[in-house]
């Protein structure tokens, strides 16, 4: 799962889904959460950048996207197939 939402919520349910999870995560001093980014903020180009960072693209015949912002576009445009807003979108 690639999101630019928190991985204070996302992580759980990612672990209990057994899925990776690539997402914004928030800065933590001690015990006590920063109010900043740990690594910055996962949108736009940084979805693509991050799962091309952690993937070999080229070992999977065919790379499926979902999106539902436009904040999806990179990583959509690194797909295959892909699907924005439950619709196939052409090649």
């Amino acid at each position: 799962m690639v999101s630019a939402s928190l991985d204070s919520y996302l992580k759980p349910w990612c672990e209990r889904l057994g899925v990776e999870l690539i997402c914004s995560e928030l800065a933590t001093k001690g015990d006590t959460l920063t109010g900043k980014y740990d690594g910055g903020d996962c949108s736009g180009s940084e979805k693509a950048r991050r799962v091309q960072a952690l993937v070999n693209l080229e070992d999977y015949q065919t790379i499926y996207a979902y999106g539902d912002t436009v904040e999806d576009n990179e990583l959509l445009a690194i797909a295959d197939e892909k699907y924005f807003q439950w619709q196939k979108i052409a090649a």
